[in-house]
């Protein structure tokens, strides 16, 4: 077998494992609704405060003894929630039954709770709550609360350090925990983050006679890059604005659905050009998807309506910040790659694995297929640095061991192009 032979089998057995890790580091969570927070919906009326709890099931059943039990869940709930008024008197709570139902493909316990002021304000109290938290330190409990006037805000953000939020003149204070959500969920979701990785793949290479050729210069990279990022930007921001304030609805297995199959079709994308630039048209298309996924999770915080915009923009520029993090922190590995000539292989190699990831998405989302990763994706999930060094040390790996040769060529697909003097 020749040297040059050899250092293929050798790139594309690196490239597999860095990009199997990254395709399921970005799967263990892909839906919208995460399993590593909760809401606490919280309602002001004129003469109590009515609040809704909604944990992932998996999540609740991990800390209930016998979660099967209304009583036992309500019980736990009630355990880990206390409301004081500003005199410091404790108000009665009315717990309802337990309700299960599907939240974004996840299974849900949703529990009402009546909070008695006993004559008190009902604008001015604090809370205190810990359910989950409390054996989790990584769990968290997002506070969306809405006034007496009926405006609503993202109050705040209880977690393992702070548990305990004062009512009363919080109301539009919780932006910045609203930007942090956004933040988190795409990093932490992370098919949303799978699909912008997939067509990251192409930003080094521009499709030419329906082939991939390698790009020339960072200049004309970077500027692919940025059109593929802001064509999503667009697609997902116009949908999210539209279902929250109630132009556009959409029921939540559908979208998610699409959503796998929107990396599908990017990866299809990256082993060969659908269009030239199609890129940004599957960005920016898909994009429009994606939205309506993020609209779905801020529904479920009980965000809707104008007077949500605030918390809705907030929440949209965490998720602006989570792409720019991800493009900084892999770009430069797929454009070091990109330099040498293994990289149809890096590719290629990504593209298939992002579309197995695309196809058992789509079957278990349809209920066909359970998940048979989901231990391994746990895994990556929990240290995505690790995904991030091992693409990085493939490029130095694929640098090194491609050696520059003034007039010899790179091949890319079946076309074959100058080498550019050993300045890959």
């Amino acid at each position: 077998m020749t040297t040059h032979r050899i250092r293929a089998l050798v790139a594309t057995a690196l490239t597999g494992v860095v990009a199997a890790g990254l395709t399921l580091s970005t799967a263990g969570t892909a839906q919208a609704h995460s399993l590593t927070s909760s809401t606490l919906d919280v309602r002001v009326g004129a003469e109590s405060v009515e609040a809704t709890i909604s944990v992932a099931a998996a999540t609740l059943d991990a800390v209930v003894d016998d979660p099967t039990s209304d009583a036992q869940v309500v019980g736990y709930l009630a355990e880990h929630l206390s409301v004081t008024g500003e005199d410091g008197d404790a108000w009665a709570e009315t717990w309802s039954s337990v309700t299960r139902e599907a939240v974004e493909s996840i299974d849900s316990y949703r529990v009402e709770v009546v909070l008695d002021p006993g004559g008190a304000d009902p604008s001015s109290f604090t809370l205190a709550y810990d359910g989950v938290i409390e054996a989790d330190g990584s769990h968290e409990a997002v506070v969306v609360l809405t006034d007496a006037a009926g405006d609503i805000s993202t109050a705040g953000v209880l977690t393992a350090t702070d548990d305990t939020l004062i009512v009363g003149d919080t109301v539009g204070t919780g932006l910045l925990d609203m930007v942090g959500h956004g933040l988190h969920h795409v990093l932490a979701g992370a098919d949303h983050l799978l699909f912008l990785l997939t067509l990251l793949l192409v930003a080094p290479v521009a499709a030419v006679a329906g082939r991939w050729q390698r790009r020339d210069g960072v200049r004309p990279t970077l500027r692919a890059v940025l059109a593929v990022v802001t064509a999503f930007t667009v697609g997902h921001s116009l949908t999210l604005l539209a279902s929250a304030l109630g132009w556009v609805t959409a029921p939540s297995a559908p979208v998610e659905v699409l959503i796998a199959v929107s990396v599908g079709v990017a990866a299809v994308h990256a082993l060969r050009p659908l269009a030239r630039r199609g890129e940004v048209l599957v960005a920016g298309g898909f994009g429009l998807v994606h939205g309506l996924a993020f609209a779905g999770i801020l529904t479920d915080l009980g965000l809707s309506g104008a007077t949500s915009v605030p918390a809705l923009l907030a929440f949209n520029v965490g998720v602006e910040l989570a792409q720019l993090l991800t493009v900084a922190l892999v770009f430069p590995s797929l454009y070091l790659l990109s330099r040498t000539r293994w990289y149809p292989q890096v590719r290629t190699t990504g593209a298939l694995i992002a579309l197995v990831a695309a196809t058992t998405w789509a079957l278990d989302r349809l209920g066909r297929l359970a998940d048979p990763l989901a231990g391994v994706e746990e895994v990556l999930v929990a240290h995505p640095w690790w995904v991030v060094a091992g693409l990085a040390a493939l490029a130095l790996v694929c640098r090194a061991a491609d050696r520059p040769v003034t007039g010899a060529v790179v091949d890319q697909g079946r076309h074959r192009v100058p080498a550019l003097d050993g300045r890959r």
